[in-house]
């Protein structure tokens, strides 16, 4: 299966990551990736952007495309690439509050909520629970980021009930799945995570969760383990292009 989508991506604003934006447009039309989205850390993070940032994508051209002679990337109206711009907000408490008020969310594509240990204290499975449920329950958020940090135990019966019936898609982060990954216990909470969701005929979305060019569109951990755990390919949301229009209200 091919993934046209990538919505979980970084660049050098993010303040930790080390390519450019049109670097990252670059690598998608390498892979074949139909759809990025760019979703920088919220102002909680460190080094991250100010509020500002997410206010100015309006002078951001949304379709991109290789020019036939040089090859260089360049924007074009009907081309391959479409750029989405959001955010990857941060959960910040037990209410689900995110870390940019409406005014900026409301003139974006979408959000990914995500929790962090800079920006959210831990509490029990239970509250921390609470708190993804609260932050996807916002009609901005339309992917949690992530939910696999063992440093952040999820009940994830209730998680996959709440998500489906919110219609918002569970992350499938491949950076957790690395072997240096901060988070704990990522592949046993992803498998956790993944069984639930096929129980519940739950939608996932991979994400790269790139925060250098050269990872972008590229699934190679994420996809191992669904092939190792048989989970169907039609609840993958990345494997077909017209599924945006599940995730995100825009025209394309």
């Amino acid at each position: 299966m091919k993934a046209f989508m990538d919505l979980h991506t970084h660049s050098l604003a993010a303040g930790h990551a080390y390519s450019t934006l049109l670097e990252n447009i670059d690598a998608a039309l390498a892979v074949g990736i139909r759809y990025l989205g760019m979703s920088e850390h919220g102002p909680t993070s460190p080094g991250g952007p100010h509020e500002f940032f997410f206010s100015n994508y309006k002078v951001i051209p949304r379709e991109y495309d290789r020019e036939e002679l040089s090859g260089r990337v360049v924007p074009v109206t009907g081309g391959r690439l479409h750029l989405l711009c959001g955010v990857e907000a941060n959960i910040c408490d037990a209410d689900g509050k995110l870390d940019l008020e409406e005014r900026y969310l409301q003139k974006m594509d979408y959000a990914l909520a995500s929790i962090h240990p800079f920006a959210f204290t831990a509490g029990s499975r239970k509250e921390n629970t609470l708190a993804s449920v609260r932050a996807f329950q916002n009609p901005y958020v339309k992917i949690l980021g992530h939910p696999d940090d063992g440093r952040f135990p999820l009940d994830y019966e209730e998680l996959v009930r709440e998500a489906k019936q919110a219609h918002v898609a569970l992350e499938v982060n491949n950076s957790s799945l690395n072997p240096r990954s901060s988070r704990q216990g990522g592949r046993e909470n992803i498998i956790e995570l993944l069984k639930t969701c096929m129980k519940y005929e739950q939608p996932v979305i991979m994400g790269t969760d790139s925060h250098m060019c050269f990872a972008i569109g590229k699934f190679v951990e994420t996809e191992q383990l669904m092939r190792e755990l048989d989970f169907p390919t039609e609840l993958v949301l990345n494997y077909a292009p017209e599924n945006i229009h599940k995730l995100i209200n825009i025209t394309l």
